[in-house]
This record gives C-alpha cells, sequence and structure tokens, in this order.
C-alpha cells in the first residue's frame, strides 16, 4: 500500500510542472488539530511516587492529545474546469500527550483531490470537497519512537472566499512502531480546522 502511494506522489510530482498551463493554486494554510485521541495496541502506564509511594497515573491505550497546531502548503492544478488535483505537505508541531509530559509530532507529505461548486456571491467565490491520502513521519515520545512511517488520510469541506480558504477536515494517521516494547502500532485521529491564504495564476 506504502508502494502505491510513494508511486502516486512520485507522479504528481512530475505531472504538476507538465501541467503548468492550466489555472494553478498556490496555498499556505495553517491549522489546529482538536480534541485528537492516540491509539496504541497496547496499553500504557504512567507512574510516580507520592511520600515514597509509587502510584499509577494512568493506564490505558486511548490517550487524549491537546490542541495541535499545523502548518502547511498546498499546490493544485485544475485539468477541469471545477475538480483540483494537487500536492501538498503538512507539519503538526510537538503536542503535548495529556498526562504524560511526553510529546508527539508528525510531517505529512500527500496528494489530494478537490472538486467544487462555484458560487454566484459576492462574499464566497466557491464551495469544495477535499479528500487527502499520503505518507506520514512521526515522533513519539511516551514510548521512546522516532521517525515513525505510516499514512496519512483527510476529507472534508471548505469555502474559498477570494484569496482567504477555510476548511474543516477528519484526519485519521497509522503508523508502524517496529522493534518496540509498549506498541507495535499506533494510530491518530482528530477534527481539524484550517484557514489559509491562496495565490491563484
Amino acid at each position: 500500500m506504502k508502494k502505491i502511494i510513494f508511486s502516486i506522489l512520485l507522479l504528481t510530482i512530475f505531472v504538476l510542472p507538465a501541467t503548468a498551463k492550466m489555472n494553478m493554486d498556490f496555498i499556505i494554510k495553517g491549522g489546529v488539530l482538536a480534541s485528537p485521541y492516540l491509539n496504541l495496541d497496547k496499553n500504557i502506564t504512567i507512574t510516580d511516587t507520592y511520600h515514597g509511594e509509587e502510584r499509577t497515573l494512568l493506564t490505558d491505550n486511548i490517550l487524549d492529545v491537546d490542541l495541535g497546531f499545523t502548518l502547511g502548503g498546498e499546490i493544485f492544478v485544475y485539468p477541469w474546469e471545477s475538480i483540483g488535483l494537487g500536492l501538498g505537505v503538512m507539519h503538526l508541531f510537538k503536542t503535548d500527550i495529556e498526562n504524560t509530559a511526553q510529546k508527539i509530532s508528525a510531517t505529512n507529505i500527500y496528494v489530494a483531490a478537490k472538486p467544487k461548486l462555484v458560487l454566484e456571491n459576492k462574499e464566497i467565490d466557491s464551495v469544495y470537497l477535499i479528500g487527502q491520502l499520503g505518507l506520514s513521519n512521526a515522533d513519539i515520545k511516551l514510548i521512546d519512537a522516532s521517525g515513525l512511517s505510516g499514512l496519512y488520510l483527510a476529507g472534508g469541506v471548505g469555502i474559498e472566499a477570494k484569496w482567504l480558504i477555510v476548511e474543516v477536515l477528519y484526519s485519521y494517521y497509522n503508523w508502524i512502531i517496529p522493534n518496540n516494547d509498549f506498541a507495535s502500532h499506533g494510530s491518530m485521529y482528530s477534527l481539524q480546522l484550517n484557514i489559509g491564504y491562496k495565490y491563484s495564476i
């Protein structure tokens, strides 16, 4: 599966310059992951010592993650008037895993499809659906795992108003964790809110 996605990414990288004669959008956007959850396939136990006695603070395999901030960019071409195909990259900055004093971060590279409905409206230019599929690379300090490779998938809706982009997506990450005593598989899912700047040529 990863080889197929990687092939699609490479194909997109080479196809986009060849289609530069089409309309193109360049987008820079930032956002937040709202209420993200980290899911590990084994329970994680967090303990500390209080008045000389060890106590358990947490035993769970589904962990809350604090609000996460992202920054990324996309390029879209429009081989059809109302359907865009693109390539993007997004970075999730280090974010606390609640009650653990540990952090998680990730970088994603993906291909995207963006069908949109153009509106005859002075305030909003279009409403669109967006789907993203790609590769994710993550660090999960809680289980002392870095450079994890996996899949990234997201889908949602958005609006374009002149140069402004606003979108809401549901995102899903899935990583393989090799040679680790705590877990061999991890995933994260979250609602994602983005706001961005679009430049068209």
